[in-house]
């Protein structure tokens, strides 16, 4: 499926703190795949602030690493951890706006590894963030073996490859 038509993709975790819908501190992002990216639509709340006006770059960073881990969880049908994240803050995002992540496999290095990107634009469509990160993926049969999440979200999560 390569189309501009989006659409919804199954979370997983509840407590997450970016992707969690009952974390009640969380950024409750969702995530929709058109089958080469997915994108998230995240609603920028006042107790994301730092200074003034600003999102922090603290929040940005983490709305990159949520994109770009769902990007890849969900593009490969592996289980993934971060190993590399770069964020670049191009120009400042604002209080009180919807701003639009988008992921996307750059490249896939083999069958354990894989370069994701992720742009992060602002209600005008304007770039303010980019992120590239590198993330080991993983099959879920060794993921059990590393013992990070029970079986049950394992199961779960593997439900989001369907």
């Amino acid at each position: 499926m390569k189309t501009n038509d989006y659409q919804k993709i199954k979370g997983a975790s509840k407590d997450c703190f970016a992707c969690g819908p009952e974390n009640p501190h969380g950024l409750h992002m969702s995530f929709e795949t058109n089958g080469e990216s997915l994108r998230s639509i995240v609603p920028i709340q006042p107790y994301m602030r730092g200074w003034h006006n600003l999102v922090h770059g603290g929040i940005l960073s983490t709305i990159c690493d949520e994109i770009m881990s769902w990007s890849a969880l969900h593009l490969t049908r592996r289980f993934i951890l971060t190993k590399n994240l770069n964020v670049s803050y191009l120009k400042p995002a604002t209080i009180g706006q919807k701003l639009t992540a988008t992921g996307f496999i750059k490249e896939r290095i083999d069958d354990r590894n894989a370069i994701v990107a992720c742009e992060i634009r602002d209600e005008k469509g304007e770039l303010c963030t980019k992120g590239l990160g590198e993330f080991a993926l993983f099959t879920p049969e060794y993921f059990r073996k590393l013992n990070i999440m029970p079986d049950e979200l394992i199961d779960e999560m593997m439900a989001v490859f369907e």
